[in-house]
């Protein structure tokens, strides 16, 4: 809705009475006052401006401050001036009533918002659609050796002349695929994240992969790979068996969950911020450390910042007992997209397949490092990378021994990064316990 001149006026008196002594909150209801399409909302520091739960309701606020200024309820808590301006965006669409694909707006009381000279409430200032993120590539050499390239997913603001990273992927293009990610848990905001239960596909762009990544991770081209290396069609049917989780998902490196806005959710569904993880481990113990780590986060009420990664090459022994490599690509005739280890029932497991978690508390400088191994076929625990520390670590509340959900260990940053040279360098950190 827009106002007339006479009263923009009154609204430009109130924003000076209220500097001079009297501050309401301007506030937003995300689930009664957002449009259908919410564009992305960022403070003067080019930070997202997140919901926070507050009496059982998910709200955006700019609190009133001692010294009348007003505070952004995000995870920093910065502080802003009464009246600061904030940028509304939609990249790849525009704001359906301003025919702006980027507006500056600044915080009235009572939720109203300025733009120009015209007066505006939020819900009126949705997106035609969905925001639309995208890859800003190769932005550097990373990983041990700088064998990898790092590029970031996020959105381009061009108001700003910026980039917005939601996360960073380090990409080894030789093998075609992901040595670890990195992004934040905003843990004051995550309870009032963003919920649906439709979500997109994973997509691929033009560059990173040689075969069809759809292709390769179907069932039915995971099973005639393991027909194809193994030499035996009931031995397949032995490793992938849809009916005991037992096939390569698409495991999300930075996971949709940990992030609060749909629109940077969304951002995650690319298949350079994926390995392939077994369902069972995938839906197991792996999900459960994700749940443990956001629910570190929100009892913190501050940003933690994770690395997620992977190590080694899954072998599997054939029909003759020789061990042959298994790299999903191969279904195409490629030796890309190196699969998750795996463990023939009765044999010792070759080559074994981690995913890897580092978790990095900045504001107390501790860490902890999770290993997980990629292998529900294991009998017994297997030896470890580095020494176990996962009875200090408080947040670890599930069963790391489960051999059929994912043997889990944990260990201090610099002993994993001795095994693991991808691990990024944190310098001297205390162990984060709890």
């Amino acid at each position: 809705m827009e106002f007339g001149r006479g009263i923009f006026t009154r609204f430009v008196l109130i924003v000076l009475f209220s500097a001079c002594g009297y501050c309401s909150d301007c506030m937003w209801d995300k689930d009664k006052d957002f449009p259908r399409y919410p564009p992305l909302i960022l403070d003067s520091s080019f930070e997202f401006v997140l919901p926070v739960e507050e009496n059982g309701n998910r709200v955006v606020r700019l609190l009133c401050g001692v010294s009348h200024e007003c505070v952004v309820s995000t995870v920093s808590s910065r502080r802003l001036a009464l009246g600061e301006i904030v940028t509304l965006a939609c990249p790849g669409d525009e704001l359906e009533n301003l025919h702006l694909v980027e507006a500056k707006a600044r915080c009235l009381e009572d939720g109203l918002l300025m733009i120009e000279d015209s007066v505006w409430d939020m819900a009126s200032l949705g997106c035609g659609d969905d925001v639309k993120e995208m890859i800003l590539r190769d932005q550097g050499a990373c990983g041990a050796g700088d064998i990898g390239v790092l590029h970031e997913i996020g959105f381009e603001v061009l108001s700003a002349e910026r980039f917005k990273k939601v996360l960073r992927v380090c990409f080894d293009p030789t093998s075609e695929t992901t040595l670890y990610t990195e992004h934040l848990i905003h843990g004051a905001s995550i309870a009032a994240k963003d919920i649906d239960s439709s979500r997109p596909s994973f997509k691929t762009s033009t560059g990173f992969f040689s075969v069809s990544m759809s292709s390769v991770y179907s069932q039915n081209s995971q099973l005639e790979l393991m027909i194809k290396l193994l030499g035996d069609e009931d031995l397949a049917h032995q490793i992938i068996d849809t009916h005991k989780q037992l096939y390569f998902a698409k495991g999300h490196m930075s996971p949709d969950a940990d992030f609060v806005i749909m629109a940077n959710q969304d951002a995650t569904y690319y298949y350079i911020n994926a390995v392939p993880q077994w369902q069972a481990f995938n839906n197991g113990n792996w999900k459960y450390l994700e749940f443990a780590a956001r629910d570190l986060a929100e009892k913190k009420r501050r940003d933690l910042r994770v690395y997620s990664g992977g190590w080694g090459v899954l072998e599997l022994d054939d029909i003759n007992g020789n061990p042959v490599e298994v790299f999903l690509g191969l279904a195409q005739e490629k030796k890309v997209v190196p699969a998750p280890a795996v463990t023939w029932k009765f044999r010792s497991h070759r080559g074994p397949f981690y995913r890897i978690q580092v978790v990095h508390d900045e504001v107390t400088n501790c860490a902890a490092a999770i290993v997980g191994v990629n292998n529900p076929h294991l009998t017994s625990a297997p030896s470890t990378l580095c020494e176990d520390l996962c009875s200090s670590l408080q947040w670890i509340d599930f069963d790391v021994a489960d051999l059929e959900h994912g043997y889990t260990y944990c260990c201090s940053v610099a002993d994993l990064r001795a095994a693991v040279p991808h691990v990024p360098d944190l310098g001297e950190v205390c162990l984060l316990t709890e």
